[in-house]
């Protein structure tokens, strides 16, 4: 049955050579002459649309620009077609001297046995000489040896350094015997030069080129460059592109060479239709839906779809032939697809050729060999059943989850042979997982490495391993999700080596760390906040101790923010976590202003450490003690409300309240999960006698989010928000700042900030009843937020996102009920203030080196009068 294996790896080895083969065969077929997009005609859409963006965000914001060291050293020119270098890299090759000045004696030949009294390196003008004699054998005091002699020219050799070595041995006329190697260094790279790259610039070459300015000239290296380049073409759909090399060498200087790439990029090759032949059990829509490989559209200028690339069509075919194993048929056989270019050699036409056999099913399945516990225990892991159709992908989950029953009890090292028995007349596969556990293992040294700033115990304490004891699978997956979910590292990976003794295995931590440290003072323009001055200092891993440190100042049209928080995530080193939050708010809503001063202090405990519970994530317990004061005035964002100054809602005061909180956590980074879930719930309590809080409320305050990796780098965030406020005296009132508020760009897009919920109509002047009426937002005492949205790369290396959205939300006042109904289907009559208001769009993010930027442009779905049929936010925040 791993037949599968051997087959897959046969057409990953020989389809790169014959079907680019194919391609150069067409390619030949008439003009052989480069083909070349206009540069600025053809600018795609997509990519204008980028580079408005940055244009609009460079008036926004100052930046900076620094120099980078680009292929070839420090001062390489940044065209792609410069010859020259600059004046201080050209002095320094002129008066760069050899690093040995050894000359061989003058004498008598040496004789073979006789003592060796001076050994020294002739000729070498970079390699140092202690390189070179680290290679040798020979010894001074050593007799001279024409065999160990011969091997040390071999190994000096094999370092690669030098073109010719040769050895002398001389009697001096003061009797001392001079062994010399005498070696003939290759030239220095003087100059790394690109001719022919007008798709791609310099900065994408760096990326993959590791060729060195005065580094020993290498031509294996230099070759294998030009195959990355040609690789990296490829990569970016210029599968025609072809690399070569030359050599020359720098003007009067034999020992420097000029290394230049010739690069002939072709046109990029669409795939405009890809046909299937043969597959008369499965669709051609099927297959096309698990190929990497798209066909070209209209909308191609939007991604990457209908590009070609070598080895995710390499991938493709190894996908078609599981998937049909997947469904049964095991005698598949997919044949070297056949291309055709067409004349222009922008577009290719594929045919895949598939010979699908008879679809087996299951016949009897067992497990035998070591048994770790009951036979009938070990089958309920088995998902494949008799008379089943035959599905290999379920196999190799059978013996996944057999293997990790066992690697959890310490039998790291436990093998699993799926043996098989194929009938073909009845069109059968018998099958019987044989088991052998092997010896069970202990951990050994548990080492950390990569960790440049983060201090070992910072890593350590978030361990499920331990050295010593029983080895563990479950714990080394807990492990890696609990290091990467710290959110200080871009790269998590936990690997094993065998340790001193059989019985021991070691564990080897490897992280890479991301930035985690902000500095910035920023200014710009917001749709909804106008001018927007910022300044943030924040450090996430502060001081490499995992705690984190924020200060935050922000200024703009409708806020003004002060704030300074600290968060020990490890308490005097116990796992109670605790923060202390200090701030000053100023905030203008529709139609009034909230002004708050005041801080918070939360203790937390992981519940799942304490009960032992088997969860893939983390359960923590919080209780939060805010005190704060709070001072509501009319205005707002429309203006003044002189009317309704009198109201009860506008009472502010102290607030002392308690918050307990419960929280659920298995995303994969905290700071960009691309999967997971993450929910809490929370209760908050002021009370006059039990808090002493001038304010009164209880609110209860409910969040779920879901994130799940889709296709590509696409990933689905669906967040839902449920939330409920009342004061416990049944006479009393939910101040207005603690009601809730929907719309704008953290709850329903599409809408004004804080627009959408209960609106009351109150007297524009208090003192005169007839007066005429103005509408006043009061906000709702129960509020409820769906919102579901795609986000997916536009250009990886610059941070920039785009996504789409639907959100939909409202808030109820006290004598509503929760509506489930959206707008789309309910009636405008009461202005849909008993239905939830929908709204879609798109959006572009952007992780700037500033700040994370989002650009959002929302559509209300059902539009009543007065609202904007399209609504632009420009923020600088995370997404959820």
């Amino acid at each position: 049955m791993d037949d599968i294996i051997v087959r897959a790896a046969h057409i990953r080895k020989h389809v790169s050579v014959a079907f680019r083969a194919r391609l150069r065969a067409h390619l030949h077929q008439g003009c052989r002459q480069p083909l070349r997009s206009k540069r600025l005609g053809d600018l795609s859409l997509r990519s204008s649309l980028v580079l408005g963006i940055f244009m609009l965000i460079a008036m926004g914001f100052s930046s900076s620009v620094s120099a980078q060291s680009l292929p070839g050293g420090v001062g390489e020119p940044t065209d792609p077609r410069a010859k020259g270098i600059n004046a201080r890299e050209q002095a320094k090759l002129e008066s760069y001297r050899p690093v040995g000045d050894a000359t061989v004696p003058k004498g008598k030949a040496g004789r073979e046995g006789q003592t060796i009294d001076v050994i020294q390196v002739v000729g070498n003008v970079r390699v140092e000489s202690e390189s070179v004699l680290h290679k040798a054998t020979s010894a001074v005091g050593q007799p001279l040896d024409l065999g160990r002699i011969s091997k040390d020219i071999q190994s000096i050799h094999g370092l690669g350094y030098f073109n010719d070595v040769q050895v002398d041995a001389t009697t001096t006329d003061d009797g001392q015997l001079v062994v010399s190697y005498i070696v003939s260094e290759k030239p220095a790279i003087a100059e790394i030069r690109y001719e022919g790259n007008e798709e791609l610039d310099l900065e994408d070459i760096g990326e993959v080129v590791d060729l060195k300015r005065f580094a020993i000239l290498d031509i294996a290296k230099v070759k294998n460059n030009a195959e990355k380049i040609r690789e990296l073409y490829a990569s970016k759909g210029y599968y025609l592109a072809e690399v070569d090399y030359k050599l020359s060498h720098k003007e009067g200087r034999e020992d420097l060479s000029i290394v230049t790439f010739e690069i002939n990029e072709f046109a990029k090759v669409e795939v405009k239709k890809v046909t299937f032949l043969g597959n008369e059990n499965l669709g051609d829509d099927e297959l096309s839906a698990i190929m990497a490989t798209r066909e070209g559209s209209f909308l191609s200028f939007l991604s990457e779809m209908g590009t070609f690339k070598e080895k995710e069509f390499e991938a493709d075919l190894q996908r078609i032939t599981a998937f049909y194993y997947n469904h049964g048929f095991v005698e598949v056989s997919v044949n070297m697809p056949s291309i055709r270019l067409s004349r222009d050699k922008r577009y290719l036409y594929i045919t895949i050729r598939i010979d699908e056999g008879d679809q087996y099913s299951v016949g009897n399945v067992d497990v035998e060999g070591d048994l770790l516990s009951e036979r009938d225990e070990l089958m309920d892991l088995v998902s494949l059943e008799t008379d089943a159709v035959f599905n290999y992908g379920q196999m190799r989950q059978d013996i996944e989850s057999l293997s990790n029953l066992y690697r959890n009890a310490g039998y790291a090292y436990v093998n699993i042979t799926p043996l098989t028995r194929m009938d073909s007349t009845n069109h059968t596969v018998d099958l019987s997982y044989d088991i052998k556990q092997g010896a069970q293992v202990y951990f050994g040294r548990i080492e950390i490495v990569g960790n440049q700033k983060t201090r070992d115990y910072v890593i350590r304490r978030e361990l499920r391993i331990e050295e010593g004891e029983l080895y563990s699978a479950a714990k080394m997956r807990a492990s890696e999700a609990r290091v990467g979910r710290l959110g200080y590292f871009d790269k998590v990976e936990i690997t094993t080596q065998p340790g001193e003794r059989p019985d021991l295995i070691n564990a080897r931590i490897e992280v890479n760390e991301t930035r985690t440290g902000t500095f910035q003072v920023g200014a710009g323009f917001s749709s909804t906040e106008s001018f927007i001055a910022n300044a943030q200092i924040s450090q996430a891993n502060l001081l490499g101790r995992g705690q984190n440190l924020s200060l935050q100042f922000q200024l703009s049209s409708i806020r003004t923010l002060f704030n300074i928080k600290f968060t020990e995530p490890w308490l005097l080193g116990t796992r109670w976590n605790s923060s202390v939050n200090l701030y000053n708010f100023e905030y203008a809503f529709q139609d009034f202003i909230r002004t708050s001063t005041g801080g918070d202090l939360t203790f937390g405990y992981p519940l799942s450490e304490v009960f032992d519970l088997n969860l893939d994530g983390d359960l923590v317990a919080s209780l939060t003690y805010k005190l704060e004061n709070v001072d509501i005035q009319p205005g707002g964002r429309n203006g003044s409300r002189g009317g309704a100054e009198s109201s009860t809602l506008f009472q502010g005061g102290f607030t002392s309240s308690v918050r307990g909180g419960l929280f659920y956590d298995n995303r994969d980074n905290v700071r960009f999960p691309t999967s997971g879930q993450f929910h809490s719930g929370k209760v908050e309590f002021a009370d006059r006698l039990v808090t002493l809080s001038q304010n009164e409320y209880l609110k209860f305050d409910f969040e779920t989010r879901w994130y799940f990796p889709i296709v590509w780098d696409f990933v689905l965030r669906l967040q839902g928000e449920l939330g409920y406020v009342m004061n416990p005296d049944p006479k009393g009132t939910v101040p207005l700042f603690e009601r809730y508020f929907v719309g704008g760009p953290s709850t329903v897009r599409g809408f004004e900030r804080y627009t959408l919920g209960p609106i009351r109509e109150v007297a524009s002047n208090s003192s005169d009843p007839g007066s005429s009426l103005d509408e006043f937002r009061v906000g709702g005492n129960k509020s409820l937020v769906f919102t579901a949205e795609v986000e997916f790369p536009i250009f990886t290396a610059a941070g920039i996102k785009g996504v789409v959205f639907a959100d939909m939300g409202n808030s109820f006042d006290n004598d509503q009920k929760f509506s489930l109904v959206p707008d789309l289907l309910a009636d405008p009559i009461n202005d849909y203030e008993d239905a939830l208001r929908t709204s879609a769009g798109f959006g572009i993010r952007w992780l700037s080196p500033i700040a994370p930027l989002r650009f959002e442009w929302g559509f209300p779905l059902s539009r009543l009068r007065g609202e904007q049929p399209m609504v632009f936010e420009f923020s600088i925040a995370n997404a959820f």
